[in-house]
């Protein structure tokens, strides 16, 4: 799937404001920081590791009525799993308190 025509239409930009030439260069440097990565032999790009996550969190962020369709629905599977782990009794991961180590870390 050609990414450009819907990252100009996500991002509410013309192709004047945001040319093909500053996609490539965004997903090199996306690529760069481990991102995303390039599936081999095709001109798809996946979300990994890190990236995922930070999507989940402009998701998140981002209000119901600037989000594209796959944006709901993404959201909407989460919210499901989120309540059938509930109804179960399992606790979500980013729910769980943190705990501080009580002793300095060092240096070595």
């Amino acid at each position: 799937m050609d990414l450009y025509a819907p990252t100009l239409e996500a991002l509410h930009l013309s192709e004047n404001q945001y040319s093909l030439a500053s996609l490539r260069y965004d997903l090199s440097k996306l690529r760069a920081k481990k991102l995303v990565e390039k599936v081999p032999k095709t001109r798809q790009h996946r979300l990994i590791g890190k990236g995922y996550s930070i999507c989940v969190v402009f998701l998140k962020q981002t209000p119901d009525d600037k989000r594209t369709q796959p944006d709901r629905l993404h959201q909407r599977v989460k919210d499901d799993l989120d309540e059938r782990s509930k109804a179960i009794g399992l606790k979500i991961a980013a729910q769980q308190p943190t705990t501080v180590p009580k002793f300095p870390l060092r240096a070595v």
